[in-house]
């Protein structure tokens, strides 16, 4: 079929098939002037999936890995200014984006793993300068964090997907696979967990509120677990997000437990990966190791000193990292904690944005305890004095809401932290936080607040008497 058109004096042919003519018609559009249309489109769009330019700038998401390939000026130059980098950091990278062979020990805090530990059977409040790394970090970084985005060649960005397939059983199954005989895996279909079940999961970082909301997702997590371990995000942002979430200061801990599914991953599945470019994702921000490594810190004498929001301007600006909040991009800050991630995916190696986040992470603590020492020098009776109330009441309670909770046991730790409260560690006390939400509570002791409540003050009261 033609559409036989006058333009600048002469006659143009626009050749259509009899299906798609008849169709245009149907939907009242000029067949000629759809064809300019797509003529225009020539070179700004991705013939796989048809995303383009324009919706591109929109979302600042694209449709699918070829897009990359398609529309590649775009899609480099939009990485590039989201990771603050030129050309010249893309030419030149230190990479190794498969991060074989990557040194465990070569990093700032690995290299001082030995170093003392206190030795003191009742600790004393060091000063900033006095303090090991170690002694730094260890209640104050209550866990680590390393996830990974990888993305399947040939196949839309979850986002962009109208239909669903026998490919998305073969991305699920593809990741189901690669966790056999690693570790104990349950696969959670998302469809078929509650509202209850959801927000359950999302409080213990297993899943995120965009994956929660896709009933074509599901998640893999390491067997019971309440909080932390392996868990895999199928169709969230990209095709597939792999996290390990471990105690304390270990980014090297979560990295390497991790590592090994991703190795099994990519050889399971064809994952979307360019030389030039590394791994490609939905969002060019992830582009390149498609890292991100993020600790949750907990600054409470910055907080009370009113330091917090100075500090955190500093370290960005310094570091060209992110602070978010407890739950991720677009939460606040709670508890008094916040967790700083890397910034930058692209030209550089998994080992160099693990060593700059722990950079970052012990300076943040050194802070941390330069606000304490002044906190406990000039608000000393204040202080003591609040954190003993705090103590007495959690663990005489008989009940408890999650909001005077969560209050109290800032206080609580902040004891732990100066040596003034009969209990070792601040672990306990931070597992206390995800094992007491109220949907985890909810799933237990179902809808009346009351019951809840009443668990959640016995709970505490069990972990408390196991921490001396």
């Amino acid at each position: 079929m033609f559409d036989r058109v006058t333009e600048n004096g002469k006659t143009v042919e626009y050749a259509y098939c009899r299906a798609c003519y008849t169709s245009l018609l149907k939907d009242g559009k000029t067949p000629s002037e759809e064809a300019k249309k797509r003529i225009a489109r020539i070179g700004k769009e991705c013939d796989v999936c048809g995303y383009t330019q324009e919706e591109f700038k929109k979302t600042f998401l694209f449709g699918c890995p070829e897009c990359y390939t398609q529309m590649r000026d775009i899609a480099v130059e939009s990485a590039l200014k989201s990771q603050g980098m030129t050309y010249a950091d893309l030419r030149n990278p230190r990479r190794d984006f498969l991060g074989r062979g990557m040194d465990m020990q070569s990093t700032l805090f690995a290299q001082k793993r030995e170093l003392n530990r206190y030795c003191e059977e009742k600790r004393i409040l060091k000063s900033a300068n006095e303090c090991t790394l170690l002694e730094l970090v260890e209640n104050n970084v209550v866990s680590s964090r390393i996830r990974l985005a990888r993305n399947v060649r040939g196949l839309e960005f979850p986002r962009n997907r109208k239909t669903v397939d026998e490919r998305d059983v073969n991305l699920i199954n593809g990741a189901y696979a690669a966790a056999q005989g690693l570790f104990n895996a349950r696969l959670l279909p998302m469809r078929k967990l509650g509202k209850d079940q959801k927000k359950a999961l999302i409080e213990r970082h297993f899943i995120s509120l965009a994956l929660a909301n896709n009933d074509v997702g599901a998640v893999i997590v390491e067997g019971d677990k309440k909080y932390g371990g392996v868990s895999v995000m199928v169709n969230e942002e990209d095709h597939i997000r792999e996290q390990c979430v471990v105690d304390g200061f270990d980014l090297h801990g979560a990295y390497g437990k991790l590592k090994e599914y991703d190795d099994r991953l990519l050889d399971t599945l064809p994952v979307a990966y360019d030389d030039e470019l590394g791994f490609l994702t939905a969002c060019p921000t992830n582009l390149g190791t498609g890292m991100r490594a993020s600790v949750m810190l907990f600054l409470p004498a910055l907080k009370r000193a009113g330091a917090i929001e100075d500090a955190l301007k500093t370290f960005k600006s310094e570091f060209g990292l992110t602070v978010r909040g407890v739950f991720g991009e677009g939460s606040d800050a709670m508890y008094d904690m916040y967790q700083i991630s890397n910034s930058r995916t692209l030209g550089v190696t998994e080992e160099e944005i693990i060593e700059q986040v722990e950079q970052a992470a012990v300076r943040m603590c050194y802070l941390e305890r330069v606000a304490l020492e002044k906190l406990a020098k000039e608000q000393q009776t204040k202080l003591l004095d609040g954190i003993s109330k705090s103590y007495a009441v959690l663990k005489g309670a008989y009940a408890l809401s999650a909001q005077d909770l969560m209050k109290l046991l800032v206080d609580v730790k902040m004891g732990v932290i100066l040596g003034v409260l009969p209990i070792k560690s601040t672990q306990k006390l931070d597992e206390t936080i995800w094992s007491c939400t109220s949907s985890a509570l909810k799933i237990v002791a179902g809808e009346s607040s009351e019951e809840r409540d009443k668990l959640r003050a016995r709970i505490v009261r069990d972990i408390l008497s196991e921490t001396k």
